[in-house]
């Protein structure tokens, strides 16, 4: 598609660097007096730390855990809940501006589009895996209501892969790999999606576990939620490799074709 169609890509370099660089680029694509093309920018942060969904508190995390591990918090302007950055994470913006036609009216269903890229992408690196239909997603959160379940599912919730969201991506046996959030405003859409590389439940355990019982049952039930992409293929995959086939499943799904060229990193800008 031609770029004077406005729906080209503009596709940025990974950029690796402090996690709130990362925020605070998205909250600039969303910020801009005129609104940006639709844009793929991919992260990683330089180091780890824990960034809190836009409703979680601080103050519900074990402060002596995040004193020990010197884990720096950060907080993301989607919601859900925690997620551990660092070189296990790899993360995606994708800024869409208003009028885009992956923008839908149904909230939910706007993220379908993001979840299939993943599972073509997944497919080229030899890794199968599945959306999270809406109905699965719904059962998982009934589990909150329930009186047998209600207190084990808040505690595994306060992770980000301990539970499910509709159009996410998961493992055959239901293991999450692809996370995915959204910030939307007049200005635009911001889809987030986060895949794991290997799924590091210790420092999770640790930080969100309140009590010796919160934390045992995080390490026990973490890995039967989530998995790692190196783990569900077998192989080290490379991060560029990732990148490569993302681009070229978003090219064959028939939305506006990738330009050639990339733009420079929002770190050295």
């Amino acid at each position: 598609m031609a770029d004077s169609d406005g729906l080209a890509w503009r596709v940025l370099p990974l950029t690796v660097a402090d996690q709130q660089v990362h925020l605070d680029y998205g909250q600039r694509l969303l910020a801009a007096p005129v609104p940006p093309p639709p844009t793929l920018y991919w992260s990683q942060a330089q180091s780890r730390g824990l960034v809190l969904g836009f409703s979680q508190k601080a103050s519900q995390l074990n402060v002596e855990a995040l004193r020990r591990l010197d884990l720096p918090l950060y907080q993301r302007q989607a919601g859900g809940t925690a997620v551990l950055v660092g070189p296990e994470l790899l993360a995606l913006d994708v800024f869409l501006p208003p009028g885009h036609p992956l923008i839908l009216t149904d909230v939910v269903e706007s993220y379908r589009w993001l979840g299939e890229t993943w599972v073509a992408a997944l497919a080229r690196l030899g890794v199968t895996v599945r959306l999270v239909l809406p109905a699965e997603a719904r059962a998982q959160q009934a589990l909150l209501k329930q009186p047998a379940t209600a207190a084990r599912e808040a505690v595994l919730r306060r992770a980000c892969y301990g539970a499910l969201s509709p159009y996410e991506v998961v493992a055959l046996d239901r293991r999450k790999i692809v996370g995915l959030t959204m910030v939307r405003r007049r200005t635009g859409s911001l889809l987030q999606a986060g895949l794991l590389l290997r799924w590091e439940v210790e420092p999770l355990a640790f930080v969100l576990g309140q009590t010796a019982e919160e934390q045992a049952l995080l390490r026990s039930e973490l890995p039967r939620r989530a998995v790692g992409l190196e783990a569900l293929a077998g192989r080290t995959i490379a991060v560029a490799e990732v990148i490569s086939a993302f681009e070229l499943a978003l090219s064959a799904l028939s939305f506006p074709q990738l330009p050639a060229k990339y733009f420079p990193s929002p770190a050295e800008t």
